[in-house]
């Protein structure tokens, strides 16, 4: 068996087939669905997924050489779980059962794609109902992670993929034998070469080492186009029952070469939609663009599920930042333990710049560099800063570019940051699901707000005049707009103007009061006040506040106001 020695694989375990019952209807059945696990709740999902060192003992009786190891263990054993990766795993979860709904091994339907042959299958794709030539409308949808370079991509995805076993063995199902392999995930990277057929090969290596069969060997060393190469993977994810294909650094593609971008793309389409098997793409910034771009000449459609997930660093007051620097805070194997001060939560995220990554190997050699210095062993604002002016160099002149908004910076190093025209047009005319996480999510919404901003101060103009006349409405709606030059929380400024109103009315009704109680006092007709229909604001208003909720909280109740996001396209 001739593989490739320098592919990172990712392999998980074997075990037997176990079935369990299934809800959902659609999953009833079905052996490749009923031998998955049991989902996991999001309290188990951090239990399983949250590590660090096993060392419990006392520091102080540890040895220099040994306290240096421990930290370098740090590395190694260190992983918190942020919220993020609860979502993702439901995503991967719920990819892997409705991929299989549509790839039943008892179904007489998913079974004539045998007699007409995988490969004419392939060739043919689907029709404009979704159908193979087989008649089968599969059901595997597809998903991108995109994502800053070093932010844990792979390594959270790894584990995420080892909570379930890579391979299950069936032998029999409800009485019946049942002789067939299921490999629920396989992970492969891109070629570096950018071929097609260089990621069929990849992908036959690494079917080989996990099944111990000679894939590579019948089929990548075969000679042949690079058709001829991809139609045999079709035919070997359709025999090992693949759950889900996960392709690592698709950014490699991001220019054409050796079958070229259009082409590699299409080819994974290709196998969500005409195979069913489901795919999730791996990349950094580079491959931004990659779908949009070769999507449109590509023959097959994106599959209406697809989601794009793109990932940036983390905001110095994020929750996930501070839940990261607290956690691995705790892992000091100095004689001194040092607090975790303001101070140091700052220069630690000067240096790091939010990158889980780099955070880790900062906290490691600043902590290395004060045992080897010896005395009290405390950690410093000054010691952070030495050491990382001396271990991470290479990347420290390009956070300042970047700090320094150096736009040149950014094209030089796509995989730090996109280019901001292009991403916000990207984001603006894609038609699937895009998720963005991390700084670009806060940047990216002060871009579309400030090209909004005519939108925003038209609406806030219509929200007031609901409940003054339009000339005190423009001129409230301005004020409030202007305090922040409409860039500020979009209901916020619906809250502040709200409020301004009610207190404007107050104010009146008082002066009026006092007016009147000035005047000699004239008896007059007692007049009943009209009511007030249900959509009056006073009347949300008021009945908001007998419950006990502000102002913005009654609006927001009943749909008056809205959430910022529902203002960007």
């Amino acid at each position: 068996m001739n593989t490739n020695p320098n592919l990172r694989v990712i392999s998980g375990r074997h075990c037997k087939a176990v079935y369990f019952e299934q809800v959902i209807p659609e999953n009833q059945g079905n052996p490749h669905i009923e031998a998955l696990p049991d989902r996991l709740n999001q309290n188990d999902l951090y239990d399983k997924l949250f590590s660090v060192p096993a060392f419990k003992g006392d520091v102080s009786q540890v040895d220099i050489e040994d306290r240096l190891a421990l930290v370098q263990q740090i590395g190694k054993s260190f992983w918190l779980p942020l919220a993020s990766q609860f979502s993702k795993y439901r995503q991967l979860y719920n990819m892997i059962k409705i991929g299989y709904q549509s790839r039943n091994p008892l179904s007489p339907e998913y079974n004539r794609q045998y007699a007409l042959g995988i490969e004419e299958i392939f060739e043919q794709g689907t029709d404009d109902e979704g159908k193979n030539l087989a008649g089968v409308c599969h059901t595997a949808e597809m998903y991108a992670e995109i994502g800053l370079s070093g932010i844990g991509k792979t390594i959270a995805q790894k584990k995420l993929l080892e909570l379930f076993p890579q391979v299950i063995h069936h032998t029999a199902y409800k009485g019946k034998p049942l002789k067939r392999t299921q490999v629920v995930w396989l992970h492969v990277e891109c070629p570096s070469n950018k071929s097609l057929g260089a990621l069929c090969r990849n992908f036959y290596s690494q079917v080989d080492k996990i099944l111990g069969t000679d894939y590579y060997e019948r089929f990548g060393e075969k000679g042949g186009t690079i058709e001829k190469l991809a139609n045999r993977m079709v035919k070997v994810a359709n025999l090992i029952n693949l759950g889900v294909l996960v392709i690592d650094e698709i950014n490699r593609v991001h220019k054409a070469h050796s079958g070229g971008d259009d082409r590699m793309i299409e080819f994974i389409t290709e196998l969500t939609n005409t195979i069913g098997i489901p795919i999730i793409v791996m990349g950094t910034f580079k491959s931004l663009y990659l779908f949009n771009k070769s999507l449109a000449n590509s023959r097959r459609g994106i599959p209406d599920s697809f989601t794009e997930n793109i990932t940036d660093r983390m905001l110095e007051d994020s929750k996930e930042w501070e839940q990261l620097i607290k956690a691995l805070w705790d892992l000091q194997y100095t004689l001194t333990k040092t607090e975790l001060t303001e101070e140091l939560k700052k220069v630690m995220y000067y240096h790091s710049m939010g990158i889980a990554d780099i955070t880790v190997k900062l906290f490691m050699h600043v902590q290395c560099q004060a045992i080897i210095q010896g005395g009290s062993e405390v950690i410093t604002p000054g010691l952070i800063h030495a050491v990382a002016d001396s271990s991470l160099r290479l990347v420290q002149p390009l956070f300042e570019r970047i700090r320094r908004g150096d736009t040149a910076a950014l094209v030089e190093y796509e995989d730090v940051k996109p280019d901001w025209t292009e991403f916000n047009e990207y984001l603006k005319e894609v038609t699937h699901r895009v998720y963005v996480h991390g700084e670009l999510a806060e940047e990216h919404e002060r871009v579309i707000q400030s090209k909004k901003r005519d939108e925003i101060l038209a609406n806030l103009i219509q929200f007031a005049s609901k409940m003054v006349d339009i000339e005190k409405a423009e001129l409230l709606s301005r004020t409030v707009f202007d305090a922040s030059s409409g860039m500020g929380d979009v209901s916020s400024m619906y809250q502040q103007l709200a409020d301004l109103i009610l207190k404007q009315k107050q104010t009146s009704t008082r002066k009026r009061t006092e007016s009147t109680n000035a005047l000699p006092k004239l008896a007059k007709i007692k007049k009943e006040n009209p009511l007030m229909s249900e959509d009056d604001l006073r009347f949300i208003v008021n009945k908001g506040a007998i419950q006990g909720l502000s102002v913005e909280e009654s609006l927001f109740k009943v749909g008056v106001i809205k959430i910022p996001t529902e203002f960007i396209s």
